[in-house]
This record gives structure tokens, sequence and C-alpha cells, in this order.
């Protein structure tokens, strides 16, 4: 029976110590088993930063290809580009045959009136064709073989039109841009020559069968002159242009009378221009 007391006043005690040891048993670490350590990432291999590039600089597979339809990449597959343009023309004409013209007319020069078209190859090479035309009037003369002029008193109208085809150069290079974008104005001289054809007529009042002239000879020529590019499309030609028409006139009447034979002369002509 001693036993038996001391072990039921004893037992509150003992189960109080069990479950305080099995307490601080489950808070503590077994010695066998360690928390686990957090892992660090391997640290990467250091790279040099890259050198900065300028802004306006771009890789080269960034950059855009030129579009296969600029004027430019056309041109240098297709050759030059081919301009049109167009011309009204106004001068001052004078005659090689100065005697015959005067004893007729009382003048060997005159005003032209006139125009025409033409194409320029690139900025150099230009084809011209040039249609102009001089008219005046006067009387019909007899010339003695002295010299002497009698004017018959019979109205007489002449009329030359020259038709000209020229070729040539102008001296134009790159175009200069000013400070808006656009090319800046300045002259472009140009030289050429070429051939054609002109008619003479000659009409008169109470004239008989065989009196009237209207005759056509070939022409060739050499011109010169400068362009004033005001715009785009508008300029300004001033040229001078030398024709020969030989063996047209002195087979009878007046120029024979004087030996003049040449029908050409000197045309000092401004033209105002239009390009397409």
């Amino acid at each position: 029976m001693t036993v038996a007391r001391l072990l039921t006043g004893r037992l509150p005690v003992l189960l109080v110590l069990l479950l305080t040891a099995a307490v601080g048993n489950a808070q503590e670490p077994s010695p066998t088993q360690l928390p686990p350590t957090p892992t660090r990432p391997a640290p990467e291999e250091e790279r040099p930063p890259a050198p900065a590039e300028p802004l306006d600089q771009q890789p080269e597979d960034a950059q855009e290809p030129a579009p296969a339809d600029e004027p430019d990449a056309l041109a240098g597959r297709r050759g030059p580009a081919i301009t049109a343009r167009v011309s009204g023309l106004a001068g001052f004409q004078s005659f090689t045959a100065t005697d015959s013209f005067k004893a007729v007319l009382d003048t060997s020069s005159g005003p032209v009136f006139g125009g025409g078209a033409g194409l320029l190859f690139g900025r150099n090479v230009f084809v011209d064709v040039m249609v102009t035309r001089f008219s005046a009037d006067g009387t019909r003369v007899l010339v003695t073989d002295g010299g002497e002029i009698f004017d018959l008193g019979i109205d007489t109208g002449v009329t030359v039109t020259p038709i000209d085809v020229s070729v040539g150069w102008r001296f134009a290079g790159t175009p200069r841009l000013g400070p808006t974008g656009r090319p800046r104005f300045r002259a472009v001289p140009f030289a050429g020559g070429g051939f054609g054809v002109q008619q003479y007529e000659e009409t008169s009042e109470f004239a008989e069968s065989g009196d009237d002239v209207s005759d056509t000879h070939g022409s060739y020529h050499v011109l010169g002159g400068v362009e004033l590019p005001f715009t785009r499309h508008l300029g300004v030609t001033a040229d001078v242009l030398y024709r020969w028409v030989p063996d047209a006139i002195g087979q009878a009447g007046v120029s024979a009378v004087y030996d003049e034979t040449d029908l050409g002369g000197t045309q000092v002509r401004f033209r105002f221009t239009y390009t397409f």
C-alpha cells in the first residue's frame, strides 16, 4: 500500500516532467539535421560595357535600302532623264543680202516672231526645233546695170520662214541649293548648231504668172547663248544664231544685179521657256 500511495502522489509530477522534456526536444534541431542553407546563384561572368554608339549612326542591318523607284536609281539604270520644253520667241533678223533687201524693203533687217519645242537629255544635251517668221512690205523696183534704182510703185510683200533643228550642249553643273533647299539662281551658257529649211515668198499686186516667188532652200546654222532659269519650270533664254542659206537667190532680179546669193543672216532671239 505504501508503494501504491507513493506512485499515486508522484504521478502528476512525473507527467509534467515528461511533457516538458518532449516539448523541448521538438523545438531544438537535431544535431544530425542542420537547417538548409539558402543557395546563392553563381555570379555571372562580368562583361565589359558595350561602347556607346552615336545617335545618328544605325547598324548596317537597320539601314533601309533606297527604294527602287527613286529617280537617281532609275537614271543610273535607264540613262539620263528626258525632259520636254516649249518656247515662245521674239527677236531681230539681219539678212546677209543687205543691198537686195534695202532696194525692195528700204531695210535689210526687222523683227521676227515664232516658237518651238525641244528635249533635254539629262542636264547637258538639248535638241530644239524652232520656227521663226520675218515679214515686211515694200515695192517692186528696177535696178539698172549701173546700180540705179527705179521704184515701180507696185506693192510687194516679202516673207521668210526658217525652220531650224538645233543640237547642242548646256554647260550646267550640279545644282547648288540655297538656304531654303531650292536650287540657286544662276545662268547656264550653251552652244550648238544644226540644219533646217527656209521658205522665201515674194508676192506683188497685179503680178502676172511667174512674177511671184515661193521657194524652199536648205540651211545650216550655229548658235550660242545663255539660259536664265527663274523657277523650276519658267525661264528666259537669250541667244544669237547665224544661218547660211547658200545659192537661194542671185539668179535673177535685184539680187542678180548685186551678186548676192546667200539668204541667211543673223538672228538675236529672246525665248520664254516652260520646262515640264
